[in-house]
């Protein structure tokens, strides 16, 4: 914290003690809303804030996409990496804390409305403000505005420039802010699910199937090899079935249809013959049935 003259409250994050993340911890405990205008969320910053934000009735996080081009596709892009992003700062703090300290408690508020987020697609949006309203009169609304994102890096590490307003220029910030909110698209249950993925509770199979898949996940051979070297059907297909079978399941492998991996079925020696067509027919059908049944985590 800085002070230069009367009236100028600088919180830079340069001092040990005094960091934004201390600056909004009090005021979370005097105030009866806060509105967060942020380039970037990442769940550390709320986190950041624990035993603190949860003491405030009603939060609003308003959000940019670092999406310059206004367009539908584009703005889906962008929500793609707003969601992206907030899974890697989660999957980032499971290395600290494996059992995810604060974010049941973030999940909770976003299932119930109390914490908001929208984001802002008119415009590319940047801004960092943070405007608490205190519960008493006495104190007032007060915003502190300049480079913070509501990250952990913004609120604590990195060296910042944020200077507090109040009175009048706190007013003309919230219209400022009830504008932009206005014409911002809501999130909250996109955020919602993010998050609250990474807090649901699994059973032991769903424990036990994920260990397996992620101990196999390299050693699986490759689908040409597998055919090649295991499948019971595949030595018995004609030359131009066999083609048909490889292009038929690189195309399902391609668009989505069938989860990447070899053909996992067998069949029985059979002394019935059967027409080429049908003999291909029947490993088609083999191959499907066996994609609608393979465990995928």
């Amino acid at each position: 914290m800085n002070k230069s003259g009367s009236d100028l409250f600088i919180v830079d994050n340069g001092d040990a003690d005094w960091k934004v993340s201390r600056y909004l911890a009090e005021w979370c405990g005097y105030s009866k809303a806060v509105d967060i205008a942020t380039g970037f969320f990442e769940v550390g910053g709320l986190l950041t804030l624990d035993g603190a934000w949860q003491t405030v009735p009603a939060i609003r996080i308003l959000m940019g996409d670092e999406v310059s081009k206004r367009t539908g596709k584009a703005f889906a892009a962008g929500l793609a990496d707003i969601s992206q992003r907030l899974d890697r700062s989660i999957e980032s703090r499971k290395a600290k804390d494996d059992f995810l300290t604060g974010v049941p408690a973030i999940v909770e508020a976003l299932r119930t409305g109390r914490i908001q987020c929208r984001v802002y697609r008119k415009d590319k949006f940047h801004a960092k403000a943070y405007i608490t309203h205190a519960e008493r009169e006495v104190i007032g609304s007060a915003a502190l505005v300049g480079s913070s994102n509501l990250t952990v890096p913004g609120l604590h590490d990195n060296g910042e420039l944020n200077v507090q307003i109040t009175g009048a220029q706190v007013t003309a910030l919230q219209e400022w802010y009830e504008r932009h909110w206005r014409e911002a698209e809501d999130v909250t249950p996109r955020i919602l699910r993010v998050i609250a993925h990474h807090t649901k509770e699994r059973t032991p199979f769903e424990v036990w199937a994920k260990v397996l898949y992620e101990f196999v996940r390299d050693r699986r051979p490759s689908p040409d090899r597998w055919d090649r070297k295991t499948s019971a059907i595949f030595p018995t297909l004609a030359g131009y079935q066999r083609d048909a079978y490889s292009s038929t399941a690189s195309a399902m492998r391609t668009t989505g249809s069938t989860p990447s991996g070899p053909m996992t079925t067998t069949r029985r020696n059979s002394s019935r013959r059967t027409t080429p067509s049908a003999r291909s027919t029947r490993s088609v059908t083999a191959s499907a049935t066996c994609s609608t049944t393979r465990l995928t985590i």
